[in-house]
């Protein structure tokens, strides 16, 4: 059972204080019930009367303050648990590399930080009740058995048989909520498909139309597979109440007629059996939230599993953004990546690579789409692994260990860059710098920066990319990666990156690499290089 996997590991749930908490109120529960019956035979004693009404408050106190500290302290471990987990699911996929995020997979890893940890978190005040109410039905039947054995075996061999009920579809139910999963995370992907990709849908009918099936499908898929969890939960829940009902007619109808002695009980008794309709509706309700909630906890366990058999190991890792900052130059020696198909086998691949990047220089990297030319630049800023070869800060050859101090060297921006409305991981930010880089930029009556926070990012993707930019410079990192920036900027910005940015860049020390296809602007580069087939030539290198 997942679910108690994780409570037991994360939540401490189940320690002895609950436990006891637990039973503490399910004997003030049940003595609610012994202390009704009780009165209501010496209805006529005065003194009993006052005795049994002190208990009665007394009973519904003590269940009272249990049962409220019980659930209180249940969902405050549960929701420091959830705490614990989302941060350490964050900070693992953090660690991770980049292959295996992708190869993990947005829409999975939304939904274990996301929506499965909802469910686990809605789920807690219903799971206590229904472990409660379990609780409670034990006690009720305890009691039943000091009145009656004829009565505790009857309503033993019904509980056992609505149980039985019960676990002959379990897997059934698991097996569906597992598919409504998996389900689940394909109409996510369906849902990130039509937004990231609005643009393209708007402009093919055709595919608007086939994305739109796609998702309707699934989405009925998933309605199928929860309707019939629902249907056979509803199953359950009329079978345990008709159960109930023949279990109390059965003590009302037919054992008196058998047993003379069970005269004296029949009241009692039919009024426990009544009394545990309650508790066993509560049980029976809280089952498929109970499946549910362990379904996400399988699901969060699962993922935390695959990102921590993917973390890199941090321990004596250098991080340090100062580690390499006063470097002279990059050397790429042999270097060489793979892509790999989802069989396994290796697909396209880039190099082997041999290489020298100078400090301060603009290097610009052409080739046709599908060259290599971002791969190339993804394995050279350390964003893939190498299959063979070295790279080389000066004569540092760059592993694990500093992979993360050489990744501060490079400030990026992707062709299909996240803008980020904050500068995350920029402390302090010259002001006067900003508002000159907002001028030069012409952004100055579009956004703005407060802090380090923009004031608005809902731009177009030219202006966004230029609010890219001004977060690159203020970074102030060694090195500055341009994929295809000025492809989305028009002739007048276009130019003015080529011919007034990167020559500032420059004369600041700055290393520009920057993929481009504007052989107009080629005469701004000191080195150029150019991609074809996966294979790196240089085209032209100043002195």
């Amino acid at each position: 059972m997942k679910l108690v996997e994780l409570f037991q590991r994360d939540a401490n749930i189940l320690r002895l204080r609950f436990l006891v908490l637990a039973a503490i109120s399910g004997v003030a529960n049940a003595a609610v019930l012994a202390v009704i019956n009780v009165a209501a035979r010496n209805v006529t004693n005065q003194d009993a009367n006052l005795r049994n009404l002190l208990l009665f408050g007394l009973a519904i106190g003590i269940f009272v303050l249990t049962q409220k500290r019980l659930m209180v302290e249940v969902c405050e471990q549960v929701e420091e648990m959830i705490h614990r987990l989302r941060v350490r699911l964050l900070d693992r996929a953090r660690h991770a590399e980049f292959l295996d995020i992708e190869e993990i997979g947005r829409s999975e890893i939304y939904a274990g930080i996301s929506r499965e940890t909802q469910i686990l978190s809605q789920a807690a005040p219903n799971i206590v009740i229904g472990v409660q109410s379990a609780v409670l039905v034990l006690f009720t039947m305890t009691y039943m058995l000091a009145l009656s054995t004829t009565a505790f075996v009857l309503s033993a061999v019904f509980t056992a048989l609505g149980a039985a009920i019960h676990m002959s579809r379990s897997g059934e139910v698991k097996q569906h909520l597992r598919d409504a999963y998996t389900r689940e995370n394909e109409l996510v992907e369906g849902f990130n498909d039509m937004l990231d990709g609005f643009k393209e849908v708007k402009m093919s009918s055709a595919r608007s139309q086939e994305i739109a099936e796609r998702v309707r499908q699934v989405s009925a898929d998933v309605a199928k597979l929860k309707i019939r969890t629902q249907t056979l939960y509803a199953t359950d829940f009329v079978t345990s109440q008709v159960t109930f009902f023949l279990l109390t007619g059965i003590m009302v109808f037919v054992v008196p007629s058998v047993s003379p002695t069970y005269v004296e009980v029949v009241v009692m008794t039919t009024t426990a059996s009544l009394f545990m309709i309650g508790p066993v509706s509560n049980v029976v309700g809280s089952l498929p939230i109970f499946a549910s909630a362990n379904s996400a906890a399988e699901a969060v366990l699962a993922l935390e599993d695959k990102l921590s058999t993917i973390d890199v190991e941090r321990d004596g890792t250098d991080a340090s953004p100062d580690r390499f900052r006063d470097f002279r130059r990059i050397v790429l020696r042999g270097l060489r990546f793979c892509h790999r198909a989802p069989s396994g086998d290796l697909a396209f691949g880039v190099g082997p690579i041999d290489l020298t990047i100078e400090r301060g220089r603009v290097v610009f990297i052409t080739g046709g789409n599908g060259s290599g030319k971002t791969t190339f630049v993804r394995l050279l800023i350390g964003l893939y692994p190498a299959a063979e070869g070295g790279l080389f800060v000066d004569d540092t050859p760059i592993g694990p260990a500093n992979l993360p101090a050489y990744r501060n060297l490079f400030s990026v921006i992707f062709s299909d860059n996240h803008l980020f409305a904050e500068l995350y991981g920029t402390p302090e930010v010259d002001q006067a710098e900003a508002e000159a880089l907002f001028d030069l930029l012409e952004m100055s009556h579009k956004s703005s920066l407060r802090g380090r926070r923009f004031s608005t990012v809902k731009l177009s993707g030219g202006q966004r990319k230029r609010l890219a930019l001004i977060a690159s410079v203020l970074e102030k990192r060694p090195i500055c990666v341009f994929d295809e920036w000025a492809a989305d900027q028009d002739p007048h910005f276009r130019e003015k990156f080529y011919h007034v940015i990167l020559p500032r860049l420059r004369a600041a020390g700055v290393t520009v690499l920057a993929i481009t296809h504007d052989d107009k602007y080629f005469d701004a580069a000191d080195v150029h290089l150019h991609m074809e087939d996966g294979q790196l030539g240089i085209v032209k290198a100043t002195v």
